[in-house]
């Protein structure tokens, strides 16, 4: 099968001089972004990096660092992801499972995360891996050299774009391991998820499809698993720029970028173009950001909100709007074509497919991969998530599912998103908090508690009802997929029980 590397190949020599990435000023055509794909390869050639090495890329998407990224991968090297941001145990752990002999990252990340300046972290109250400390590797950085930083990192576009270079990229297989992205690790142990050329580029032909991309498009959006989707069929890509807005016409990204650019285009007194597609993944999308982005950029936009996994992307999709008629849960949407499921005696969903993972790092291939998500077929064929399977709390006998019960909450007025949080008590059972987070326009705490616990007999089963109801400015989120933090909730959840009983 050809794989979109094969794609972006076909589409230098039929389209060279069109845009395919841009950050701001900075552009790449179709034909010098294979051109630097090309030498990148030549060159992990004369370096002697083989097919199969492992590198890790901690770099910002910028048209040069992306093409650093895919020449690698051309050459047969093996793409891993690892979030600078992660817990510094979790982040040792990681390293370990994948070994990699190669490091690619922002210079500031070599600085910021040396030893010698954990006093620093310590005061800014953040976690930034030392990626000066992968043993064995070799390093590059992008960006201007910097204190602290290995003696032996080497300027990466200096290095691996030399110009001078010819060498012939190795060859690799599409069945070899190509990509290496770690689970969240938000309800269990992260895991190291190893994909193909082949199974990415079935995941990248069925995210084409939903959005229906095509060679005119502008597609705005920072996630590099929709942004090569684009590129791979033609489409300029844009990648945002802090305080800019771009004449975009299709966007994509997690919620909470979504509705930052909501906010950045309606104070520019209204969307500046055409938006036709208004998409978004990679965390819950509450019914109040899809009336939003109704508020904003009119009925007319399509609104595809997709579910998937790092296991395969994308599993389901639905319109956004469809969101808003549910009241028996979160609307997942239709199954993808070549996307088969069945269901575990819990409810549990299995999935399979062309996109589905080869195998976890250090671990077996499995034929159906277990969702840890509890879900029901509706009349319809649609999927309908009832809860995560870590999610469900428990009351006596009785099985909890939250999300058969927020998206009814987020309707409210001046809601903008809520969650249920367990917190077992002594006798194993949970004791439930509600946290509501206010829509930009709730000014009165107070008077938007009392209304939600008003209304909460009418949405959720006496069984459901929280104990204690609080309200908050924002969900903690971690992560680049800014995913629900549940440890974080969990703990903000037990204080507030405590401080409840004072």
């Amino acid at each position: 099968m050809a794989t979109f590397l094969d794609s972006l190949k076909v589409l230098a020599q039929a389209q060279p001089h069109s845009p395919a990435i841009s950050l701001g000023k900075s552009t790449l055509t179709f034909g010098e972004l294979w051109r630097n794909i090309e030498l990148v390869a030549g060159n992990a050639s004369r370096l002697k990096f083989e097919p199969g090495t492992r590198f890790v890329f901690a770099c910002k998407p910028t048209p040069k660092s992306i093409s650093l990224a895919l020449g690698l991968t051309h050459a047969g090297l093996t793409l891993c992801f690892l979030d600078p941001f992660t817990a510094l145990k979790s982040f040792d752990v990681r390293v370990k499972l994948v070994d990699p002999r190669l490091v690619l990252a922002e210079s500031s990340l070599f600085t910021i995360g040396s030893k010698k300046l954990k006093w620093l972290r310590k005061l800014l109250k953040i976690s930034v891996a030392d990626f000066g400390s992968i043993a064995g590797a070799k390093f590059f950085y992008s960006g201007a050299r910097l204190p602290f930083m290995p003696q032996k990192a080497k300027p990466a576009f200096e290095e691996l774009l030399l110009e001078a270079c010819q060498s012939t990229p190795n060859s690799r297989e599409p069945e070899t391991d190509s990509i290496i992205v770690f689970t969240s690790g938000t309800t269990a142990d992260p895991k190291g998820v190893v994909h193909s050329l082949e199974s990415i580029s079935a995941n990248f032909a069925e995210t084409a499809k939903i959005f229906d991309f095509t060679h005119n498009d502008r597609v705005l959006c920072e996630p590099m698993t929709v942004g090569l989707v684009a590129i791979s069929v033609g489409a300029h890509w844009l990648i945002p720029a802090k305080g800019k807005v771009d004449d975009f016409n299709k966007f994509f990204g997690v919620p909470t970028d979504a509705l930052k650019l909501l906010d950045e285009i309606e104070a520019k007194s209204g969307r500046p173009h055409e938006i036709s597609v208004f998409g978004m993944g990679g965390a819950p999308i509450p019914p109040s950001l899809v009336n939003r982005v109704i508020q904003v950029l009119g009925e007319n936009t399509t609104i595809p909100c997709i579910y998937g996994m790092t296991e395969l992307l994308p599993v389901a999709v639905c319109e956004g709007k469809e969101k808003l008629t549910r009241t028996d849960g979160d609307l997942l949407g239709r199954p993808l074509p070549g996307v088969e499921f069945s269901f575990a005696p819990d409810s549990e969903l299995l999935i399979k497919g062309s996109g589905l993972m080869k195998r976890y790092l250090g671990r077996q291939a499995e034929a159906w991969h277990a969702t840890g998500d509890l879900v029901k077929v509706d009349a319809t064929g649609q999927l309908v998530m009832l809860a995560r399977k870590k999610n469900m709390l428990i009351r006596g006998d009785m099985n909890v599912y939250p999300s058969l019960y927020e998206p009814g909450i987020t309707m409210l007025p001046g809601v903008a998103d809520a969650v249920l949080v367990g917190v077992p008590d002594q006798y194993h059972d949970d004791r439930i908090v509600l946290f509501v987070v206010p829509d930009k326009d709730s000014t009165d705490v107070e008077a938007l508690k009392r209304s939600v616990q008003k209304s909460l007999p009418s949405l959720i089963d006496r069984d459901a009802m929280p104990d204690l109801t609080v309200v908050i400015k924002s969900l903690p989120v971690s992560g680049r997929g800014q995913k629900r933090d549940m440890a974080a909730l969990s703990n903000l959840a037990r204080t507030a029980l405590e401080e409840n009983k004072k």
